[in-house]
């Protein structure tokens, strides 16, 4: 379905649950062009952390896809946190 080069969105969810054992990852291609994502993640890592923090974390994981990644939109938040 994507060319090679394109970011999939299981490439994503693997690299970020590599770096969170454990987390629950959704990654949806908002365009199908393998450069804008929507991404829910849900970690345990996350607990206690601010939004911005959380996020650094995400980003930090996905340091070797971003330069093929346009758009980000994130959601984050730990386990025993309601999603909103």
């Amino acid at each position: 379905m994507y060319p090679e080069g394109v970011t999939r969105p299981e490439e994503i969810e693997h690299a970020i649950t590599a770096a969170l054992p454990g987390a629950r990852v959704r990654a949806i291609d908002t365009t199908g062009a393998g450069d804008h994502f929507e991404v829910e993640v849900v970690a345990r890592e996350f607990a206690g952390r601010g939004l911005v923090e959380q996020h650094r974390l995400v980003y930090a994981a996905l340091e070797g896809l971003m330069p093929r990644i346009h758009a980000l939109a994130l959601r984050t938040r730990p386990p025993e946190e309601k999603a909103g």
